[in-house]
């Protein structure tokens, strides 16, 4: 992606002035070319903002980036992201739509939106961008739309087959999950590993690499290979881990919080859940909760843990959802009210979790009384 920019040098004429000595030679310049090459990733924020004011679509994708992986000491912001991407694809570079087709498809600093995020995979797609194939397999699959999963695979497919990381990744989801085929942990466990061994330094590849080794150490954590596997498990999360994965965080502290494969240690578990909460990752907060509710190797502290289920629960978790619906109802950590109650199931029972729906009928039988 890197933008070559031709420096013209001004070729100067000299004259030469004759008085009289003949013996000296008129001096003739050689015209000279400079080739530049503008690296786009080694300028830094206030030179991106420059370029990317006077409509240069890729300086705007960087500055994108900046904001989307909090780099250059920038905290994470999705809103930030999302405008310089947005500037990005408005200046015509296919890259640019391909992020902001995925802050729509993920709800990243905008409201999700499957349709369009479908169009700036297409665009960027039919601008040579192969990503896009991804893209538009990835719009199906989240609508779960079953009808066209057989589209969703082909695209995969032919990312897989052009070497492209993305395809590497998906083709071992596909496999996992039996989207339009069989499952078949083996040949996931194939393609996740392609994932995972890739070599790049590009920040935009790293999800994909941090998921692939997430997934094999979920697969063998599970005994879904056989025989549960902790140390191999352990040895592939702590890659994502290390690399800052929120996810793999959370899965290593279940790790030790249950004892699957190593021994339990609820300390550890406890710190790894507070590495992924500090960047308020839901399911680390309502691990947390649950440590504090149970007192798994801390004094049972229930206002902590209606602490940790409201940070969760606000982000749209469902199972915190439902757990706070459990404390108001029972009257831990906070005053009984069984209307709050209520309210928390009832936002359970709309991402459709289960116990929800019953949990609101005997609430309002109790009401009722």
């Amino acid at each position: 992606m890197n933008k070559y920019v031709k420096i013209l040098s001004l070729i100067l004429a000299s004259c030469v002035l004759f008085c009289g000595c003949k013996d000296k030679k008129e001096v003739v310049e050689e015209p000279t070319d400079t080739v530049s090459e503008l690296n786009y990733k080694e300028l830094s924020k206030k030179q991106l903002e420059v370029l990317a004011l006077e409509n240069d679509g890729e300086a705007a994708f960087y500055l994108g980036q900046i904001y989307d992986y909090g780099l250059e000491e920038e905290s994470k912001n999705a809103s930030e992201a999302f405008r310089w991407y947005q500037v990005s694809s408005d200046a015509g570079f296919p890259y640019g739509s391909l992020y902001l087709g995925y802050c729509y498809l993920n709800g990243a600093g905008v409201e999700k939106n499957t349709e369009t995020a479908g169009e700036l995979f297409q665009n960027a797609l039919d601008n040579d961008v192969k990503e896009g194939l991804v893209g538009l397999a990835r719009c199906i699959i989240l609508n779960n739309d079953e009808e066209r999963f057989s589209e969703a695979r082909e695209y995969i497919e032919e990312a897989y087959n052009l070497n492209l990381l993305d395809g590497f990744y998906y083709m071992g989801y596909v496999h996992e999950k039996g989207i339009d085929t069989e499952v078949n942990v083996e040949k996931a466990v194939e393609c996740y590993e392609k994932a995972a061994s890739y070599e790049s330094d590009d920040v935009g590849d790293q999800f994909a690499i941090n998921s692939a080794n997430t997934r094999l150490g979920y697969l063998y954590a599970n005994g879904l290979l056989g025989e549960v596997d902790g140390k191999t498990a352990l040895s592939y999360l702590k890659k994502a881990a290390d690399n800052g994965f929120l996810e793999a965080k959370y899965y290593i502290g279940i790790m030790y919080l249950s004892g699957i494969g190593i021994d339990k240690n609820p300390e550890k578990a406890l710190s790894y859940f507070e590495e992924a909460a500090e960047e308020d990752y839901a399911p680390a907060l309502s691990q947390i909760a649950y440590i504090y509710f149970n007192g798994n190797g801390v004094e049972p502290d229930y206002e902590q843990a209606v602490y940790y289920e409201k940070l969760a629960a606000a982000q749209g978790y469902a199972p915190s959802q439902i757990n706070l619906g459990y404390l108001y109802e029972n009257g831990f950590g906070v005053e009984k009210n069984l209307e709050t109650a209520l309210a928390y199931y009832k936002l359970a029972a709309e991402s459709d979790f289960e116990g929800a729906n019953e949990a609101i009928t005997r609430v309002e039988s109790l009401l009722s009384k």
